[in-house]
């Protein structure tokens, strides 16, 4: 009995670090249960082992365990907290849209995450709505102009092009009645996903320096880690690159 009791425990805690880590806007600092548990988990080999196991167990991918995020986790494909279409705000989710809002996505990673480097490096990045807008402009131009050189930056496939002309023919400004920024503007759109990172514990909004400012957090860098290989973010972070650079690529005769 005394024997099973703190085993019994040590279980009942990890797993309800496990729920912790599954609510992503909540965070060790200022929640004394949470720190507690969070600090065990990062120096208790064994309570470790056990939450570890928890989190397999319900198809959870712990990725780091973050002493102001907390306990960080992705979900296996198909398993149970997979992500969803359904789990996309409304708006987002139209076919057409959603590449838009897709390409976004992809653009605010690389736009902040350019080389292996910045993957690495445990910092937080600052972005602005309108600084992603400048650089997604400037990807849809330079996607058009490879597509039309036929170089091969991105396939040409028609879910690209639809996706680069719709953002091309939205107006970076449209307010609604309201005096908010329109989802049919392009800043609209940006501020939504940032705003939908938000949500999911990825940024938090730094609105000590401006109203369409953020911050990207810790574990959005990781997520970001876990599909670098992808070959439509390298060649986004390609672009991005040659933006920050303020060059050209080299063409095929230079070495």
């Amino acid at each position: 009995m005394t024997s099973t009791a703190p085993r019994t425990q040590s279980i009942s805690d990890a797993a309800r670090l496990v729920r912790y880590a599954c609510q992503p806007r909540r965070k060790p600092l200022g929640d004394a249960d949470y720190h507690d548990l969070l600090e065990r988990y990062r120096s208790t080999p064994a309570f470790r082992e056990v939450a570890d196991a928890i989190a397999e167990g319900m198809s959870l991918n712990v990725l780091t365990a973050h002493s102001e995020e907390g306990l960080r986790v992705s979900a296996v494909a198909g398993g149970l907290f997979a992500f969803k279409l359904a789990d996309l705000p409304a708006k987002m989710r139209d076919p057409k849209d959603r590449l838009v809002y897709g390409l976004i996505h992809v653009a605010i990673a690389a736009h902040a995450y350019p080389t292996a480097a910045d993957l690495e490096e445990e910092t937080i990045k600052r972005v602005s709505v309108e600084e992603i807008d400048r650089f997604v402009r400037h990807l849809v131009s330079r996607l058009r102009e490879e597509a039309q050189e036929d170089a091969g930056l991105l396939p040409a496939a028609a879910a690209t092009r639809a996706a680069w002309s719709t953002y091309d023919s939205l107006p970076p400004h449209r307010l609604t009645k309201t005096g908010q920024l329109a989802a049919s503007s392009s800043l609209g759109r940006i501020k939504a996903i940032l705003d939908w990172l938000v949500l999911q514990g990825y940024a938090q909004p730094a609105k000590a320096l401006g109203p369409l400012e953020y911050r990207l957090l810790n574990s959005f860098r990781l997520q970001v880690a876990g599909a670098a290989a992808l070959p439509a973010f390298q060649k986004i972070t390609d672009v991005r690159r040659q933006q920050i650079a303020g060059s050209r690529p080299t063409t095929d005769t230079e070495n």
